[in-house]
């Protein structure tokens, strides 16, 4: 009987060592597949960077002033309006910055200014944009912030 109790009793260890392996292995394949997927939607992040350059542009050089070159604008930034529904039905949100001050764990700081009129770490302007994925940072801001 205490043989038998002794071999049931190293089956059982074997097993839980063995649910546990598999465990482990599990979640780290998890793991890996979230950051898989994180660098997919960063290369969608890097094609919405391409077409808010391209609005800026258009704006400071006044090409939407033309009739004609607003309407093929407005087709052109509707493939931009695709890409944000995609990006929002997988939960990726453009990070906000309460009181528009700069959060360290969401933001690169590029650069800093003095400015009197405003207090320190308040964000002068966002040089490119951050974003969350289901509530984990996928890209930090780029900000430029006030240091007196």
């Amino acid at each position: 009987m205490s043989n038998v109790k002794s071999i049931i009793e190293s089956r059982i260890t074997e097993l839980s060592q063995s649910n546990l392996t598999l465990r482990n292995e599990n979640e780290a394949l998890i793991k890996q597949q979230d950051q898989q997927i994180d660098e997919i939607f960063n290369e969608f992040l890097n094609v919405l960077d391409t077409f808010v350059r391209a609005e800026e542009i258009i704006r400071e050089r006044e090409l939407d002033k033309d009739e004609n070159a607003k309407m093929a604008i407005n087709r052109l930034l509707n493939a931009k309006k695709k890409l944000l529904n995609v990006l929002e039905k997988y939960n990726v949100k453009q990070i906000d910055f309460p009181d528009n001050v700069a959060i360290d764990e969401l933001c690169a700081v590029t650069d800093i200014e003095p400015d009197a009129s405003r207090k320190t770490g308040e964000i002068i302007s966002i040089e490119k944009q951050g974003y969350t994925r289901q509530d984990h940072l996928l890209r930090p801001a780029e900000v430029i912030i006030v240091r007196n």
